[in-house]
């Protein structure tokens, strides 16, 4: 079986969600048109918590519902409010088309000009001392996520309440309320939506109630955690977070090789080598004495012009002068580079979440970096792919803002010719999104061994459906999932040497 990467999946457009915390469903943004429409807002206070619409052509009736998020969500980064009934406003957002001849609906990105919200907003590097607001896939520019050496020292703490979860997109952030008001009072930082621990804990559902240990972060609106322990599970190991965060100082006269990790996965890391300081700026300019690194994982869609790249993984890396100025950043953006006299060793790892539900050809990933000076994503010839490990390694003196990891979809087994299988099809799982059982229905044309293998998000297996050999037919099998957590699922139909991935959506 392939081997998978950081679930860069994502949830198909789900089935209604709980109604009085966001109005709507759980939205996957890749999936969303973005639209700008203007007009009246009209707000229904019949529920407990209100619900907005947007009447666009002046005749009183309802023509969008406007999906602002859970009703205490507010931008931590603008002015932005929600809006009154009656108000004229703008809204720029993700449309999402109703299936059911209900009104279609707009998660809200703007409001008047004003961020409100970003899809893609890689909230699991939100350690504060960096700007955000700009950033992100929808509004074009970019402020980074590197923070420099902020929060050298942490306080841990443990803390009682009921969790409160924001569902509007695909990837679910976590609060946690402590004084019953329903009203969120910490951001609880799971990390990336692709990690799991080996512990067996889960992330919470909304209004369990939980105890979380981990290290306090001052926030805007909430403070923040960084979870090391649910229920008394072990979430991640919090050495990760010491320090600096996975980053650290390289220093002029160093004899030796300083390496610096991305604090959710120890096993991406860069390596500057001694020698480093007798580079320079691209366009001129000296190395300082001393410089801060740092590398961070972003959601891919946070890569600025990625537009035309099939990246599935994309690192951000800041690197610091001691006043504290990022040297990746040009005029307040980023997306700048630095030479380094010598050469600077990478390792990029990834699991198997990306290869299965991408459809990653391992045997076609490359590394790239973006070079500001031709605007272009240049390949790193030395780069190494080791499918054993699960590992990219590559090496360079050129250092970018930005690194990703590119690869080809897995050439599909169906005749290209005919249009036909040439030894078997298989669809598409139905219902999907489902609950707590769908059908996955498949077609051999001739006898052979097969496998149908169910897998978690994290490419394990947790459970087989078939492993014998079949004759030529249509066939019909059903995978009753009462016993999972809600989340994505991959099936894996194996006819012989062949296999074929699909993901699926349970929604409980």
């Amino acid at each position: 079986m392939k081997k998978t990467l950081t679930l860069l999946l994502m949830f198909g457009l789900a089935a209604i969600i709980n109604a009085q915390m966001h109005g709507n469903g759980h939205n996957n943004p890749d999936s969303l048109q973005i639209v700008t429409v203007t007009g009246t807002v009209i707000i229904d206070e019949t529920f407990t918590n209100p619900m907005y619409y947007l009447d666009t052509d002046n005749d009183g009736n309802e023509d969008y519902k406007l999906n602002f998020g859970p009703y205490w969500y507010q931008p931590d980064s603008s002015n932005a409010v929600r809006p009154l009934n009656g108000e004229q406003v703008t809204i720029e957002g993700g449309l999402h088309e109703s299936f059911d001849n209900d009104l279609n609906s707009i998660v809200v990105y703007e409001i008047n000009g004003e961020f409100w919200r970003d899809p893609y907003f890689a909230y699991w590097n939100d350690f504060g001392g960096h700007n955000h607001g700009g950033g992100g896939h929808h509004q074009g520019g970019c402020n980074g996520y590197a923070f420099g050496w902020d929060h050298d020292t942490l306080e841990t703490v443990t803390l009682n309440g009921t969790a409160l979860v924001d569902t509007t997109f695909f990837m679910n952030q976590y609060y946690l309320d402590i004084n019953n008001d329903a009203l969120p009072d910490y951001f609880l930082n799971f990390g990336p939506w692709w990690y799991e621990p080996t512990s067996g804990a889960q992330r919470p559902g909304n209004g369990d109630q939980i105890t979380i240990t981990g290290s306090l972060i001052d926030g805007v609106n909430f403070d923040k955690i960084i979870v090391y322990e649910i229920n008394g599970l072990l979430w991640r190991d919090s050495s990760n977070f010491t320090g600096y965060m996975g980053g650290g100082w390289i220093h002029k006269n160093m004899v030796s090789s300083a390496t610096f990790h991305n604090p959710y996965d120890t096993d991406d890391f860069f390596e500057v080598n001694p020698g480093w300081n007798q580079g320079g700026h691209h366009g001129g300019g000296m190395m300082s004495d001393s410089l801060f690194c740092q590398i961070l994982e972003l959601y891919p869609n946070d890569i600025p012009n990625g537009e035309n790249e099939n990246h599935f993984m994309g690192f951000e890396l800041g690197i610091f002068n001691p006043n504290g100025t990022n040297n990746m950043w040009n005029n307040g953006s980023c997306g700048g580079q630095m030479n380094f006299g010598s050469s600077v060793n990478y390792q990029i790892h990834y699991n198997d979440i990306q290869v299965l539900g991408n459809n990653i050809d391992e045997s076609s990933i490359e590394a790239k970096y973006w070079d500001d000076q031709s605007s272009n994503w240049i390949v790193f010839n030395n780069a190494s792919v080791n499918t054993e490990t699960n590992s990219v390694t590559f090496s360079g003196s050129d250092v970018s803002n930005f690194v990703i990891l590119t690869a080809n979809k897995v050439t599909s087994v169906e005749n290209e010719a005919t249009g036909l299988p040439t030894e078997f099809s298989v669809m598409q799982n139905y219902p999907n999104p489902f609950n707590p059982s769908t059908t996955i229905e498949f077609t051999l044309n001739e006898i052979n061994p097969v496998e149908l293998n169910i897998y978690n998000a994290l490419g394990q297996k947790i459970t087989t459906l078939i492993s014998k050999t079949m004759q030529s037919g249509n066939y019909k099998y059903q995978f009753d999932a009462s016993g999972y957590a809600s989340g994505i699922y991959f099936y894996e139909l194996k006819v012989g040497n062949i296999n074929s991935v699909k993901k699926m959506n349970l929604l409980k």
